[in-house]
């Protein structure tokens, strides 16, 4: 009978009415679990979860129960019931068996086998934050991960600071590792829509298998991979419109003329300001200038595969737009993955993520002060409707300073563009030899091409009055690596689980670059294509640099678990690095942590609050490897000067570098103590970590007496820096209904204090580098401003040289005098507390969330309250200005100068760079990071349309500040833009680590829209 059905192609499955069960699989915080396992159980017939956590199956009508699973999660029952075809499941975590996986480099590891700090962020968290690069999107996410933007423009990155700075002159950013290999590039070309998954490792038990790179902390980036199963087509699309938020808020023209009248500068005005006081003109040149920018994100991606075979092939294209002209980011992306077994014991595999990128309007450094600096009283037109070339007014006295809405109608007078291209590869392929027994190879490529182009026509607004000028610069980069890796795991008698890695490795990489500049092209629309083609004069300016290393590693990692109650992880590192001379090139790293999983003990069986205890404790050692290739060789020059040698003569060279044979990398030792936790059956889960580290032999650079005829600084090591910090974090289910409402939250908040400790020798500071022993590396070191003098304080002012009116400073060393000697650290970037909460909420269809960024304490640094690059010199009446409570006879106040008394300027006592008093402000603020409103459509009606999973939504990208002292006293945004001086002029030698806010395009709030679709 059998083989009668199946010759006739019945299977008994097929004698039974096929039923389409569908539905999906969330978590306890209500977030889609892709890849969890559906499967029926008579059959034995399976699927996995789509992205969405969504999944569709056929099931025979005699099948009554349908299996539900995922790591970390126990499997689930569920009842399959006549008429029922659609089932939402959620997995709740085992507080007794935390079995899901974490990420920790060159493998993974169960959570609760975990000694180390690790912390983890989901590709659907990422995603809740829509944003053109993935450090945007972890911005108050992860306790102990700091992340400060570096600019407004779009394709601006972020800088990413795992528990503090480490370093004066070398890098403190973490490594970077993207499936398994480590990636050299700018975060801005990885996709934030191709994220599985993102881990952290913040101390030295977990970051030292990487050695000399683990110092600063690693993340761990896994990609999306194809999944087995039908294949799916998926479409994400997202288009939002930008906004600023505010304006600069400068004098408009009435309060212009009555700062002009009341200064110093109190001259007669030009024809055509004299002209717009008599028609009433009131310009705001900033609201002609500025546009709505837009941004746009469209991924679409196909996978599926069988058990033997997954694949999964995509394309993703995101574009962002500025509020003023010619400034834009484009990233074009490719993905490919594929995994395959070869038999029983061989499996092989590919990944590909391949970006193109174009950035324009990054290289001139278009800052916003020249708009603020404008007269409100000149014209911006002619009275044909042209643009007013020159309406600078007082400006300067050149007249040289043109119209910034010149760059409204570029014309091709000017470029400015970045190309990027980078291919990054990885292939392995995995042997497992015996029963707990692997080898796998892991091989990467990373290949990089980069041009910059330049290009300022003649007497264009980059060029007022002169020629024209291009340049070009071109380079490209090379990295591949070859890791060898031997897994054993194995469990003994139930109780001992056993696991080890040994590694061994090899990484070269390799950069050059060309440039050339040219001034006098013989025709503008040449541009920089062609720079030969240019007039007799300025000599071509040719330049370039080439540099390359290797590092060789080894490293074995052991983990023992006895009976699920204790823990050990031993690891031990050794690296050999070409950056560092002979004797000095090879280096080991040990570290060791141990785990103690309390509510695993027989005494905390009968209890029921408590569902999860674990203490954790680790120790380790790791560098950083940010010496720059050959920094253990001389270096020198052509002075182009021939001198007489024998019958001939020669070019003459001169040393402009020496170096320290010993030089050596930086080392930091960490301690860390942590306990996780979950409280009723892990209605509420979370973490706390309490960390040391110390680094030593700091890298600096020590500049070199002009005598010696030697122009770069000797690079050394000297000193040594502490980091100390309490990390928290906690995660609840807060309300779940039988009626489909739940409420869930997400909870960080962490603190760090730096500390420099020691320079060389009996050294206390270097105040050129803002370098002072026993205080943070972002310390302010200046006067500090008392307030303004009053009149009631006209003798006790003249005692110092100062009239009422003049900025009051602190006399700190009390000798009777204002010097540069009663300057002394007044502040630092260092916050008290930060972190950031994100909130969830789901009511069948529907879902919300918003995500919150809060920081307190600290000093921000206000460049566009000081006076900067020769645009604004605050109150003196000579340019426009930002708009600030300045003090008069008739209004006392302290916050401001006077513009009416000697300049604004200080008395000869002092150096004019008292003025920078004026910018230091309370860092703090309450941001709301995103808004998002969701709403998915039933299965019925999304098959109706021809998909499996349809979803709408609207999103607000920095909708809101809930609370900021510096935009209360009328900043536009708390949140720095960068570090150090911005490439402006630095009155208060401010550290190149402070947090500052420069006169960059205004901070934008993004309203878009969006739909994820899945066939």
């Amino acid at each position: 009978m059998v083989v009668l059905l199946l010759l006739l192609g019945l299977t008994p499955t097929l004698l039974f009415a096929q039923n389409i069960l569908k539905g999906k699989v969330v978590d306890e915080k209500n977030l889609p679990l892709p890849g969890a396992g559906i499967k029926l159980k008579l059959s034995g017939k399976s699927t996995l979860t789509l992205d969405d956590g969504s999944f569709t199956i056929s099931a025979p009508t005699n099948e009554k129960t349908l299996i539900v699973s995922f790591i970390g999660y126990p499997s689930q029952e569920i009842e399959i019931k006549n008429g029922v075809s659609s089932y939402n499941v959620v997995l709740t975590p085992d507080s007794k068996n935390l079995n899901e996986v974490v990420v920790i480099g060159y493998g993974t590891q169960k959570r609760k086998d975990v000694t180390g700090s690790v912390v983890s962020l989901s590709g659907a968290a990422i995603k809740e934050v829509p944003v053109a690069n993935i450090q945007q999107a972890l911005q108050g996410r992860m306790a102990g991960v700091e992340v400060q933007s570096v600019g407004t423009r779009p394709g601006s990155g972020a800088q990413i600071r795992i528990r503090g700075e480490r370093s004066i002159n070398a890098s403190n950013d973490p490594l970077f590792v993207v499936d398994g290999i480590p990636y050299g590039g700018t975060l801005n070309d990885i996709n934030p829509d191709d994220i599985a998954s993102l881990d952290v490792l913040k101390d030295a038990s977990a970051t030292a298998i990487y050695g000399s790179r683990g110092a600063n902390g690693v993340v761990l980036i896994t990609t999306k991979r194809g999944i087995a199963g039908d294949t799916r087509v998926s479409f994400n699309t997202y288009y939002g419109v930008s906004k600023i938020t505010d304006k600069y808020n400068v004098y408009n023209a009435d309060q212009y003329r009555a700062l002009r009248d009341y200064s110093v500068y109190n001259q007669d005005y030009l024809a055509d300001e004299k002209q717009g006081i008599a028609t009433g003109r009131n310009t705001d040149w900033q609201e002609l200038l500025y546009k709505d920018g837009y941004m746009t994100d469209n991924n679409l991606s196909i996978s599926g595969g069988s058990d033997q075979s997954q694949f999964s092939v995509g394309g993703g294209y995101f574009k962002q737009t500025s509020a003023l002209p010619s400034q834009d980011f484009t990233r074009a992306s490719l993905k490919a993955t594929g995994d395959f077994k070869v038999g029983k014991r061989v499996k092989i595999g590919f990944n590909n993520l391949t970006n193109y990128s174009i950035t324009n309007g990054s290289q001139f450094g278009l800052n916003v002060f020249p708009l603020l600096a404008l007269s409100p009283l000149t014209s911006p037109y002619n009275t044909d409707g042209s643009v007013n070339i020159k309406p600078s007014g007082n400006l300067d006295d050149l007249n040289t300073t043109y119209n910034p809405l010149m760059l409204l109608s570029n014309n091709n007078q000017w470029v400015d563009r970045v190309r990027r291209f980078r291919t990054f590869n990885s292939l392995y392929g995995e042997v497992q030899i015996i029963d707990g027994l692997k080898y796998r190879l892991n091989a990467g490529l990373d290949f990089n091409q980069e041009e910059g182009a330049q290009f300022r026509g003649t007497n264009s607004y980059f060029r007022p009055g002169l020629g024209n000028t291009a340049s070009v610069n071109n380079g490209t980069g090379t990295k591949y690596s070859l890791d060898n890796l031997l897994t054993y795991e194995k469990t003994i008698a139930q109780k001992h689980r056993v696991s080890v890695t040994a590694l061994f490795g090899f990484e070269r990489e390799q950069y050059h670059n060309t440039s050339v500049s040219k001034d006098s092209i013989t025709a503008d629309f040449v541009q920089f294509y062609n720079l030969g083609q240019s007039s007799v004069g300025p000599v071509a300016i040719l330049g370039g640099s080439e540099s390359s290393a290797t590092l060789i590693s080894m490293m074995l990692r052991a983990n023992y678990v006895y009976n699920d109650k204790y823990m050990i992880t031993l690891t031990g590192r050794r690296d050999g690095s070409s950056r560092l001379g002979d004797g000095n090139k090879w280096k080991q790293y040990p570290a060791v942590s141990a785990g103690w999983s309390i509510t695993n003990e027989d005494f905390m069986k009968n209890q029921k609050i408590v569902s999860n205890l674990k203490l954790r404790a680790g120790f380790g050692v790791t560098s950083n490897q940010a010496v720059p290739a050959y920094s253990t060789l001389g270096g020198v020059a052509s002075n182009s000067v021939r001198y007489n040698y024998g019958p001939s003569s020669q070019i003459g060279y001169y040393v402009t570098k020496i170096v320290d044979p010993k030089l050596d990398w930086e080392y930091t030792r960490t301690t860390n103590i942590g306990l996780d936790f979950g409280i009723l059956n892990n209605r509420i889960t979370g973490s706390v970590d309490w960390y040391t580290a110390k680094t030593d032999k700091l890298l600096y650079g020590v500049p070199l007496p002009p005598t010696s005829g030697i122009s770069e600084p000797y690079l050394t090591n000297i000193g040594n820096v502490t980091n100390k910090g309490l990390e928290v974090a906690l995660s609840s289910q807060n309300v779940k209904t039988d009626g489909g409402f739940s409420w869930s939250t997400d909870l960080n908040f962490y603190f760090n204090r730096n500390k420099l400790v020691a320079l060389n020798g009996n050294i206390t500071q270097v105040t050129n580098a803002q370098l002072f022993v026993g205080q943070p590396l972002t310390a302010i070191f200046d006067y500090k401003k008392l307030g303004i003098w009053q009149t009631s304080e006209a003798a006790e002012a003249a005692k110092y040289g100062f009239v009422p009116g003049q900025l009051k400073l602190e006399d700190h060393n009390g000798d009777g005098k204002l010097t540069v000697d009663d300057k002394y650290v007044i502040g630092n970037a260092q916050a008290k507390i930060q972190g950031g909460i994100t909130n969830r909420f789901n009511y069948k269809g529907f879902d919300f969330s918003f995500v919150v960024y809060a920081r307190f304490g600290g000093t921000l640094i206000s460049q566009v309250h000081q006076p900067l690059a020769g645009y604004l010199t605050i109150n003196d009446g000579r340019r426009n200005q930002l708009a600030v409570d300045y003090w008069t006879p008739t209004n006392p106040t302290n916050n401001f100068p006077s513009p009416n008394v000697s300049g604004g300027q200080i008395t000869s006592a002092l150096t004019s760079d008292a003025w920078s008093t004026l910018g230091y402000y309370d860092a703090s603020f309450i941001k709301v990071r995103s808004i998002n409103l969701g709403y998915s459509l039933s299965n019925k009606l999304a098959n109706k349309l021809g998909a499996q999973k349809i979803k709408v939504y609207i999103a607000a990208q920095n909708p809101f500040i809930l609370y900021s002292p510096y935009v209360k006293a009328g900043g536009l945004d708390p949140e720095a833009t960068g570090t150090g001086n911005q490439g402006v002029s630095n009155p208060g030698n401010i550290s190149n680590r402070a947090l500052t806010i420069g006169a960059t395009i205004p901070p934008t709030r993004t309203f878009l829209a969006g739909l994820n679709v899945t066939f």
